[in-house]
């Protein structure tokens, strides 16, 4: 009826409106030559937006089109439809939705780096889970990931293979030292590895730090078990790293230097040791970080420590214990060293038991404020020497767009945009001529009745 009454040259289409049919009607080629004036939004008519999308859709698998097109087609089409515009490379990052029910599986798609846990849980991405869970495990030093290859990228099983040669070697080559996310696996499947301070300037004071501490720790534990050996040979191993760190130009030169003094007063059969040890912790210049240049923490626990030598060395009292908490093997001032107590004594022979409640009553004594001495601090900055709470760049960088999960479109669904631009020129004729909606006319119950 439209197009006989447009034949008979009625004003059924305006000239846009039958140019646009034209266009739809015999498929012809440049949709831009057509003028699409610059209508302000609030202008646009539900047909005018039609036709633009449609443009807009078959524009851009030719060219590229602006971002905020992008993103309207994105929420306009049928969801196959996008698909195979995301696997045409069609669209960029960009044509993310700001909001709506689709943001987060296009996010997937075009942005998979910006989709946190909660949002792959939701999608049910399971494999990206567990690739995000690799990297997550490594950086807590959990070197047993190493053994779970399953849905991992090309990439991470590269670096499996890297990990476990350091396990083998006990070397660790510096490209995978510059990686501080990667610093406590390595410490795990490395502990002993060879440290050359001249190159691994980072990684390597923070590892030898973190071994005379553990080292340390490892020495008393071993004298509250009786096992005097293993006690000494833990001991000497600590000097011997503290020895090598001492004049580093960084803050763990003065640890290395602290858990020195540290060592020397811990056996002291006379004075002469408290005057070493005290000058062991005293400013050498041109041998390390100047004094005044340490954080506040390192300044003040440096002066408690110096305190507590000149203390012990006007005593003389041999069986002082200079850090009840790690005779215990529990940082310095943490709240639950009671825990620890109660759990050591219960495995300890009577000596040993007697040892650590000796180190339960100087902690006692020093929480009421009525230790003649206070603990010598070890470390100075403990937080200095923590696992590394830094970014995870792997994660970002090697995740994988998820797969789609719709089929390929159907030709319906890719017709769609077209369908709307003509059901959009047909409801403005039907407007102009008086007629009902195209809705009502395919709600036509004589219709039904005859095809019935």
């Amino acid at each position: 009826m439209l197009a006989e009454a447009h034949k008979a040259k009625l004003q059924v289409l305006s000239a846009d409106q039958a140019l646009r049919a034209r266009f739809l009607l015999e498929d012809l080629e440049g949709l831009e030559a057509i003028d699409r004036r610059p209508d302000e939004p609030e202008s646009e008519t539900a047909a005018d937006r039609s036709w633009r999308l449609y443009t807009c859709y078959v524009r851009l698998r030719a060219v590229s089109i602006e971002a905020s097109e992008q993103r309207e087609l994105t929420e306009y089409l049928p969801l196959p439809v996008v698909d195979d515009l995301v696997d045409a490379g069609c669209l960029t990052a960009r044509a993310v939705p700001e909001e709506g029910s689709r943001r987060l599986y296009l996010q997937a798609r075009l942005t998979p780096s910006e989709v946190g846990a909660d949002g792959l849980q939701e999608l049910g991405w399971h494999s990206e889970l567990a690739r995000r869970e690799f990297y997550t495990r490594l950086a807590d030093g959990d070197a047993s990931v190493l053994d779970q290859t399953s849905g991992l990228t090309s990439a991470q099983r590269e670096l499996i293979a890297e990990l476990k040669a350091v396990g083998e070697s006990g070397r660790i080559t510096p490209e995978l030292s510059q990686k501080p996310w990667l610093w406590p696996v390595l410490e795990r499947l490395a502990p002993q590895t060879p440290v050359n301070l001249r190159r691994d300037k980072s990684f390597g004071p923070w590892l030898l730090v973190r071994r005379i501490q553990r080292a340390l720790r490892m020495a008393h534990q071993s004298r509250l078990r009786g096992e005097e050996q293993k006690h000494q040979t833990l001991l000497r191993a600590a000097w011997n790293d503290a020895h090598a760190l001492r004049h580093s130009w960084t803050l763990a030169g003065w640890e290395a230097r602290n858990a020195m003094a540290y060592l020397l007063v811990l056996h002291a059969d006379d004075g002469s040791r408290y005057e070493e040890a005290l000058d062991t912790l005293s400013p050498a210049p041109g041998s390390g970080m100047r004094e005044d240049r340490l954080p506040g923490e390192a300044r003040r626990r440096l002066e408690s420590n110096r305190e507590v030598l000149h203390r012990l060395a006007r005593q003389r009292e041999r069986s002082h214990i200079l850090n009840p908490y790690l005779v215990l093997g529990v940082p310095d001032g943490t709240d639950h060293w009671k825990d620890r107590w109660r759990a050591l004594r219960r495995s300890l022979d009577m000596d040993g038991e007697a040892l650590a409640n000796e180190a339960k009553d100087a902690i006692e004594a020093f929480e009421r404020g009525h230790a003649a001495v206070p603990p010598y601090a070890l470390p100075l900055v403990p937080g200095k020497w923590a696992a590394p709470r830094v970014g995870v760049p792997e994660t970002v960088r090697g995740a994988m767009p998820m797969p789609r999960q719709t089929p390929p479109a159907a030709d319906a669904e890719r017709q769609f945009a077209k369908q709307q631009a003509a059901a959009a020129i047909v409801g403005t004729a039907c407007g102009t001529m008086g007629l009902p909606p195209v809705g009502e006319f395919l709600e036509d119950p004589l219709r039904k009745s005859s095809s019935e």
